[in-house]
């Protein structure tokens, strides 16, 4: 009578050795650095790119999901346009682009 496979062999078949897969520990706060103080406009000015562009991007997809009626989506891509202006004019006001926030639009 043959014996049955241990468990084990089963499950590293399925998951094969953990040290070809990324380790948690090395993603995690200690990767990130910290903008120096020479790079924060630089970084600043990033985020005000992105923002723009993703306040512009919302508004196509919003009316694209409104023409197809879907309202649940359309709310949600009207949420993200809103948080992108938002973020925008922050950094808009944090660059010293106060006096014109809608420069970027």
């Amino acid at each position: 009578m043959r014996k049955a496979a241990p468990r084990r062999i089963k499950e590293d078949k399925i998951y094969p050795d953990d040290s070809r897969l990324p380790q948690a520990a090395r993603f995690g706060r200690r990767a990130v650095t910290l903008p120096g103080p020479h790079s924060t406009d630089a970084l600043v000015r990033m985020q005000l790119e992105v923002a723009a562009y993703i306040e512009e991007i919302s508004i196509e997809l919003g009316a694209m999901a409104r023409a197809a009626q879907l309202s649940s989506l359309a709310y949600f891509v009207d949420m993200t346009r809103l948080e992108a202006a938002i973020n925008r004019r922050t950094c808009q006001l944090q660059l010293g682009d106060a006096s014109n926030p809608e420069a970027a639009t």
